[in-house]
Order: C-alpha cells, then sequence, then structure tokens
C-alpha cells in the first residue's frame, strides 16, 4: 500500500513538473516570436520638446542652402511629394543627408514597402499602429491621426529621449548626438532602426537597402534628369 501511495505521488509531482515546464516554454516561444513594439514605451506620449538638439555643426552638417537647388527640389516635390518634404525638413534642421536619408529609409519601410512615395496617413492592418513610423497608438496616442506635418514635429520632439534612453540597443553609449554625427546612411538606418522604431530584425537590411535607394535619389550634385 505504501509503494502504491509513493508511485501515485510521484506520478503526481511529475504531472504537475510538466505542467510548469510546458507553461515556461510557452512564455518563452511567445516572447520570442513577438519583437518589440515598434516605439513601445510611454516615451512618445511625452510632451513634445520645443528645442530638441539638432545638429549644427558645420564639420558634421554641411550648411544647405535650399534655394541655389529650387528646380532639382521642385522636380523631386512632383515625384516623390512626401519623402521630399521630410528631405527637406530635417535638412532645414540641420540634419545630414546620410542621417535624414537614415530616417526616410526606415518610413519607406514603415509606409509604402521600400518605395519613396510615402504614405503618411497609413494604418497597420490592425489598427493599432500609425503614420510615418508607425507609431504605436497604445504608447503613443498623440500620433493617432496627426496630419503629415504634425507628424514631423512629433518625430523631432520624441527622438532625443528616445536615443538616449534605447541608443545602447545599438551600441554601447550610443545617444541622440551619436545618431546626428553618423556618417554612414546604412549603419545610420539601422541605428534608427534599433534605437527607435525597435522593430524586427527581420527588416534591419531592408531599412538599410531603402535608406541607400534615398541616398542616391536625394543627390544635390547629381545632374537633373
Amino acid at each position: 500500500m505504501l509503494k502504491r501511495n509513493l508511485n501515485l505521488c510521484i506520478k503526481l509531482i511529475l504531472v504537475v513538473l510538466l505542467i510548469v515546464l510546458f507553461i515556461i516554454m510557452a512564455c518563452i516561444v511567445n516572447s520570442a516570436e513577438q519583437p518589440v513594439e515598434a516605439n513601445a514605451t510611454e516615451a512618445n506620449s511625452i510632451e513634445l520638446k520645443s528645442d530638441p538638439i539638432i545638429c549644427c555643426d558645420p564639420d558634421c552638417c554641411p550648411s544647405f542652402k535650399e534655394d541655389e537647388y529650387a528646380d532639382k527640389i521642385k522636380k523631386w516635390e512632383e515625384e516623390h511629394y512626401y519623402a521630399t518634404k521630410v528631405w527637406e525638413y530635417f535638412r532645414q534642421r540641420g540634419f545630414s543627408q546620410e542621417v535624414t536619408c537614415a530616417i526616410i529609409g526606415n518610413m519607406m519601410i514603415e509606409t509604402s514597402g521600400g518605395s519613396l512615395n510615402l504614405n503618411p496617413t497609413i494604418y497597420s492592418p490592425s489598427g493599432n499602429y500609425y503614420g510615418l513610423c508607425q507609431w504605436s497608438l497604445k504608447y503613443c496616442p498623440d500620433a493617432k491621426d496627426l496630419p503629415f506635418e504634425h507628424q514631423l514635429d512629433y518625430l523631432l520632439g520624441t527622438m532625443q529621449w528616445e536615443f538616449n534612453t534605447f541608443g545602447w540597443l545599438y551600441a554601447d553609449d550610443f545617444d541622440y548626438e551619436s545618431f546626428l554625427k553618423m556618417t554612414d546612411v546604412s549603419e545610420a538606418a539601422l541605428a534608427f532602426a534599433k534605437s527607435y522604431e525597435r522593430c524586427s530584425s527581420v527588416s534591419y537590411e531592408m531599412r538599410q537597402e531603402a535608406a541607400l535607394k534615398a541616398y542616391k535619389y536625394f543627390d544635390l550634385e547629381a545632374p537633373l534628369s
């Protein structure tokens, strides 16, 4: 009788251990299958800063004189209006060509399948993400239905905090100012993907390729075709 009870207890313990093991494995698999949500932080719902730090070092960001390239910019606007406006917005604020195109490259993957035809008012199929950076509306309710121009202000107003907080996902001691000083468009696109978008690694290479495409397109020195 004692032996029988002992066997029963052992079986019950094994069943409980199997159940616990199953639950642990299920949690691990679920965590692995769900990448960190884009901008999945309450940080983006913080009050926007009126004077975010921008790159104004002449060695980092050469002066950009829009009037000298009016014909070229007009042509770009006719071909890819929203991408050109994003490019103008950041270049006018002192961002380098490399960093600006890195941002655009990420937007190309978020909104237009890698095309320069950005769609700033697109929602994800689930309806949980919106806009140029596909902000998570759970964590960024202020981004919901923002018009195009206001999305750029929102992005600029949240970038500093995001990079200073999550820059380590790209590299140790990496922050907003580090991002602004990057000179490799492909690496800058990766830094934006990891630190700001915090998207699945599956799309890293696509974002880098899109950024290079934008970098080649927005070439002020190329002849106007």
